[in-house]
């Protein structure tokens, strides 16, 4: 297997209602109780629901007073996105042991594993399906049984046969844990079935596409690639080659990743905001003193607590710059906190890095620090002028390739969201 290209044959493992699951497994009286999992925030909505919670009419979006009048006796689970992250971790562990190319979708419970030569190992994909199982009942018996597993030509199409052995089980034609493999030569066949629900584009062009009367992929097939393109742009196109079968996305292994983790424990439980940015200043400090950041700017963070009487908090983002400078990573992550806060007291606070960048040392170039030396300092006069051996060098650079050859940066809305407002460039004429 080439590990470096990726695998072409994927292995897709789905578990529905992850998260709703995880709680039923770690809490045994919840067994046979309608579950909802919450979001987080002053309005709180319904983000994923069991199957019995279904039943009721329970819907993810729905307001969660709405789901209780409908349903009284439903239980909301307070998101632990720390549990549900650790179990994630603990299932791809196990997977990369059983084949090196082993990819996370953004979906927890959805993994795609790529199984390209393991017929040597392991035998055909039936035989590899069980032999998967079996790991997966070593680390928990409702892993092993509660995995919809699909194989076929890459991640889209594997995804859909996962897809398809949960359709098959909710319609009592398949048993707990069954398994769609589809072969190269029957793909077309098989995905020309599926409903266009399947795609990976945004929900209104799946409703367009209902409008239009197109129910399944092969109506997307019998359509022309110019009025796809017209009507829906490259989505069309990437939808027709994904109905077709054309287009194989490879599973390709995620490089191990090394972020760097610091944690402040508090000897009682603060609720305070001020006290919780005073102690992330704390850690944002110590993390960027570690010595693998060194050289390297930030990009990729995650603020996450232990919340007082049990569960977690989390929060991810990715800055639209990295940066080094503790001030700057500070109040990105304080507006990101003041949208979505812990929800109880803080007994623990942990801040991890886990994207980096170059070294960020441009800001210096439009930002200067107050004594520190000029880029262009010896080619400009006190006043800020261009000297004027430098300005008539630029005026012959102009005459010889008939554009503007030189340009000097401007600082304009250093503060604006887009950041083409930022700086614009100015002719050296």
């Amino acid at each position: 297997m080439d590990a470096g290209r990726g695998s072409r044959m994927a292995l897709c493992l789905w578990w529905p209602g992850f998260e709703l699951e995880l709680e039923r497994v770690r809490t045994p009286s919840l067994a046979d109780l309608p579950l909802a999992l919450p979001t987080v925030g002053d309005r709180r909505r319904i983000e994923m629901g069991c199957a019995f919670a279904a039943s009721f009419g329970v819907e993810p979006g729905m307001i969660v007073s709405q789901a209780i009048a409908l349903c009284p006796s439903l239980v909301l689970c307070e998101p632990d996105p720390d549990f549900h992250d650790a179990a994630r971790d603990r299932i791809a562990e196990v997977l990369r042991g059983w084949s090196p190319v082993v990819e996370c979708s953004a979906e927890r419970g959805r993994m795609f594993v790529g199984v390209d030569g393991l017929e040597r190992l392991y035998g055909p994909p039936e035989r590899q399906i069980a032999g998967l199982r079996a790991r997966l009942e070593a680390l928990s018996p409702w892993l092993a049984a509660g995995a919809r597993i699909g194989c076929a030509p890459g991640k889209f199409a594997a995804w859909v046969a996962a897809r398809s052995a949960e359709s098959a089980r909710s319609a009592g034609s398949g048993r707990p844990g069954a398994a769609v493999c589809v072969g190269p030569a029957d793909l077309a066949a098989f995905l020309a079935l599926q409903p266009v629900d399947v795609l990976p584009v945004s929900p209104r062009m799946v409703e367009r596409l209902k409008r239009l009367g197109v129910e399944r992929l092969a109506g997307i097939v019998r359509m022309p690639e110019p009025a796809l393109v017209s009507q829906f742009g490259a989505d069309g196109r990437r939808a027709l080659a994904w109905a077709q079968g054309t287009r194989i996305d490879r599973v390709r292994p995620e490089a191990p990743a090394r972020p760097i983790r610091v944690a402040l424990d508090f000897p009682s439980p603060i609720g305070q905001l001020e006290l919780l940015h005073a102690a992330l200043d704390r850690l944002i400090g110590r993390a960027l003193e570690h010595p693998r950041r060194r050289g390297k700017s930030v990009r990729g963070l995650r603020v996450s607590a232990s919340l007082e009487d049990g569960g977690s908090w989390s929060i991810r983002a990715i800055a639209r710059e990295p940066t080094s400078e503790p001030a700057r990573i500070g109040a990105f992550l304080r507006s990101r906190i003041a949208l979505d806060r812990p929800r109880r007291a803080v007994e623990t606070l942990r801040l991890e890095l886990f994207r980096f960048g170059p070294a960020s040392a441009q800001t210096g170039l439009f930002d200067p620090k107050a004594g520190a030396p000029r880029a262009f300092g010896s080619l400009e006069t006190k006043d800020g002028e261009l000297l004027p051996p430098f300005r008539r060098a630029a005026r012959v650079l102009r005459l010889r390739l008939g554009a503007a050859a030189l340009y000097r940066v401007l600082e304009l809305e250093p503060n604006s969201r887009l950041p083409e407002r930022r700086h614009a460039l100015m002719e050296i004429a």
